[in-house]
This record gives C-alpha cells, sequence and structure tokens, in this order.
C-alpha cells in the first residue's frame, strides 16, 4: 500500500504564515502613517462658513414657490421610484 501525502497541511501552515507576515506588515504600515497634513486640512475646515447665505435664500424661495418642483420633475421621479420598489419588468 502506497500513501501519497496530499499537501493539505503545508498549504494550510503556509496560508497561516503568510497572512501573520500581512498582518503584522499592515500594522507596522499603520503604525508609521504620516499625518502632517491634518492640522492644515482641519485649519481649512474650520474656515469654512457653516452655510452659504445665497443658496439659503435659494432654497427659501424655491419653497416658496407653489409651483416647484415642476409636475414633470415630481412624475419622472414617482416612475423612478415604482420601478426600483417593483422591479423593471413590473411595468
Amino acid at each position: 500500500m502506497d500513501i501519497q501525502p496530499t499537501g493539505t497541511f503545508d498549504s494550510v501552515s503556509k496560508i497561516q504564515r503568510n497572512a501573520a507576515r500581512r498582518e503584522a506588515a499592515a500594522s507596522a504600515a499603520a503604525d508609521q502613517q504620516d499625518f502632517s497634513q491634518t492640522d492644515a486640512l482641519r485649519g481649512a475646515l474650520d474656515n469654512l462658513p457653516s452655510s452659504r447665505p445665497d443658496k439659503v435664500q435659494r432654497a427659501r424661495e424655491l419653497a416658496n414657490q407653489v409651483d416647484y418642483p415642476p409636475v414633470k420633475t415630481i412624475r419622472q421621479l414617482s416612475d423612478l421610484l415604482a420601478v426600483k420598489i417593483q422591479g423593471p419588468m413590473s411595468l
């Protein structure tokens, strides 16, 4: 009787060793991240206005219009929602 090894154990142990190496490399890379630009980005975000007055005014004007959004737009949106809910084959 001749028994041939299948190599299952070797391939499993190789996978586990490779995964361990990748995790160690990822951990080392995460420890060496460069956050030098973080302060500049945070400063730029802090200097942004919380709202754009011109856009807020435009939104208020549109909200006061009875015919906004147009009926055509509402119908198109309702058709798209119906297709999304029911699926394309049901129409």
